[in-house]
């Protein structure tokens, strides 16, 4: 094997194993001197191999790498490139990996380059798939820019043959990854396509793409046949509450409008504690308008007040948790933070938008301290749907959770696609669904033993009063808040100790 350490076919294989399709498995009798297909189980040096093997050892398959350039992007930002470096570093790999499909592989090249192999698809396929991503990021990063008035594509595609862009050692010709991309740059001024005229090839839905878009997540039609239940989610045939079949209750966000972000205190088993703070965003449309809470803010179906509104909590919350760690003493742990998204926004095709302020916060914390919650999940939503959103979420933050409702259907292939815990808000019980604490615990009590046999964790948003939340608490629910707990605060504050025992007299 030619693969070195800084071999391009080692780089590409770091990706592949969570980009090959598992259920496809390798030929049975693999010719002699063959490397067989890699699964799961592969190491990475076996794929390097597999890689080298599909695109580099028979020159007659004429392979190519396809290339996708921001270096137009980071001329036009200037001096905030190094600022924004990272950020869109992620914002390219979460397009990336939802384009490709499976069996497909990339690595980053230097600051503004990324390389992409498709050793299983035509020619024509990887085009395809490589506009798309151009296109799609382009999109997205025209409105990061900050010089005005510009018009030339921000991310460009290249592609460049296997034996001219890889030398015998593994290694990238570089000098030849840079001409292609030259000449890409060149014909912008004459045609303004972010590719050359000869890779044009059909990118909509005519292009009949199997594994265009998220579609790769689905594990076909013969497996989990019976998790497909989910499709009803919040309860197939079940009335929607009153601000879904009265749109006039709230409609789009009008110009002007005040948005503010509260935090929930949060009480958290796991250490028994105020250990987790929830945003919760107010919106009032006008001076002598009612204040409107969390999802009743949200229209349904109105996709661009979604993105409005949660783009603004993603962006409060970002600030408000940086300043908490600047003021935080050293040594002092600090809270988890939940931040509930609707599904009309993270499944939107401006999903990366809206978390995008997500970047300004380390690792550490997105990956110990973020919570993320998807609420307003439509009835219809099937599982693959919502193994999709669930995916690129937890890719995001330490966690997800799935808000539901009273009627909803709960399943165990919630903690499989994985969501750590389902919950309640009963902020939205409808009238119809109104009942008194008796009958209210006793429905919690169901859920909790539901969800327990499930093996997923539950919560319960909103409870006002404190036998509801005594009895919550000692029943076994992972975690609660509302009135009843305590009142809402500017920003997330520390954790403060809450035995279970402090509750006790509650019940």
């Amino acid at each position: 094997m030619s693969a070195t350490m800084g071999s391009v076919w080692l780089r590409l294989a770091q990706s592949l194993k969570t980009l090959w399709d598992e259920d496809k498995p390798a030929p049975a009798n693999a010719a002699a001197g063959k490397v067989p297909r890699p699964t799961a189980r592969s190491s990475v040096e076996s794929a390097a191999e597999w890689l080298e093997q599909m695109l580099a050892r028979d020159p007659s398959i004429k392979a190519k790498l396809h290339v996708i350039s921001l270096l137009e992007y980071r001329e036009s930002v200037g001096e905030k490139w190094p600022r924004l470096a990272d950020k869109v570093a992620i914002i390219v790999e979460q397009v990336v990996r939802r384009n490709i499909g499976r069996g497909s592989t990339f690595c980053r090249d230097g600051e503004d380059c990324w390389i992409m192999a498709f050793p299983e698809l035509s020619p024509d396929d990887a085009r395809r798939r490589t506009i798309t991503v151009v296109e799609e990021l382009g999109r997205f990063l025209y409105g990061q820019q900050q010089a005005s008035g510009q018009e030339r594509p921000v991310a460009l595609a290249a592609e460049v043959a296997v034996s001219e862009a890889v030398g015998p050692d593994g290694e990238l010709n570089h000098g030849c990854i840079h001409s292609a991309v030259a000449e890409v740059r060149a014909n912008v001024s004459t045609t303004g396509l972010p590719y050359l005229p000869t890779q044009v090839v059909k990118t909509g839905p005519a292009a009949n793409d199997p594994l265009q878009g998220w579609a790769a997540l689905d594990r076909g039609p013969d497996l989990r046949k019976e998790d497909m239940q989910w499709e009803t989610i919040e309860g197939t045939g079940v009335k929607k509450p009153a601000a879904y079949l009265d749109p006039s209750i709230v409609g789009p966000i009008p110009p002007g409008a005040a948005l503010a972000l509260v935090w929930r205190p949060t009480w958290v088993a796991v250490g028994e504690a105020i250990s987790a703070y929830s945003a919760r965003v107010v919106r009032r449309d006008h001076d002598k308008a009612d204040p409107v809470e969390g999802c009743w803010a949200y229209p349904e179906g109105d996709v661009a007040t979604a993105i409005t509104l949660d783009r603004f909590v993603v962006n409060s919350a970002v600030r408000d948790i940086r300043n908490a760690a600047r003021n935080a003493q050293e040594g002092v742990p600090q809270p988890s933070v939940i931040l509930p998204l609707s599904w009309q926004s993270l499944a939107s095709d401006q999903r990366q938008g809206v978390v995008f302020a997500l970047s300004d916060l380390t690792q550490d914390t997105r990956n110990t301290r973020l919570v993320i919650e998807i609420f307003h999940i439509p009835d219809g939503t099937t599982t693959p749907e919502l193994e999709s959103v669930v995916s690129f979420v937890g890719g995001l933050c330490r966690e997800v959770l799935v808000r539901t409702r009273l009627s909803s259907h709960r399943t165990s292939v919630a903690a499989e696609i994985g969501v750590s815990k389902i919950g309640l808000d009963l902020s939205e019980l409808r009238p119809e669904e109104k009942m008194d604490d008796e009958q209210l615990l006793a429905v919690l009590a169901r859920i909790q033993e539901e969800t327990t046999r499930d093996g997923i964790g539950c919560y319960l948003w909103s409870a006002r009063r404190k036998r509801v939340v005594g009895s919550v608490v000692q029943g076994g629910f992972d975690m609660v808040n509302g009135p009843g707990l305590m009142k809402d605060i500017p920003r997330p504050a520390i954790v403060l100790p809450a035995p279970k025992t402090r509750f006790a007299a509650a019940e």
